[in-house]
């Protein structure tokens, strides 16, 4: 499947950016898919099918198709967990390290 030049942002999302993607097979009876990418980690969300020879699909279409705003808003939560997780981490990192610093110092001292 090669993908078509048609390629929208889906602002009716309004937890995650889209990128819209109509995906056409080489095969004419073949299905169409439409792949549904998050604009801004690329990661995939969803690929339905649609009907051949269907070249037009209207965005909320496509995230109604994919689960509509539900799996929109679960991934969301999920994108919004796994960034919490990485900031946690890295404060505790940093807060680690001030620390050993501290002791380092008053090691010195005395």
């Amino acid at each position: 499947m090669a993908p078509a030049p048609m390629r929208v942002s889906a602002p009716q999302s309004p937890y995650r950016d889209c990128d819209i993607t109509l995906l056409e097979s080489d095969d004419q009876a073949a299905q169409a898919r439409v792949l549904c990418t998050d604009a801004a980690s690329g990661v995939v969300i969803g690929s339905p099918p649609i009907s051949p020879g269907q070249l037009s699909i209207n965005p909320d279409e496509v995230i109604r198709m994919i689960g509509g705003t539900y799996r929109l808003a679960s991934i969301a939560v999920e994108f919004g967990a796994e960034e919490l997780e990485r900031r946690t981490r890295r404060i505790s990192d940093e807060l680690r390290l001030r620390r050993r610093l501290w002791r380092r110092r008053i090691r010195r001292r005395t």
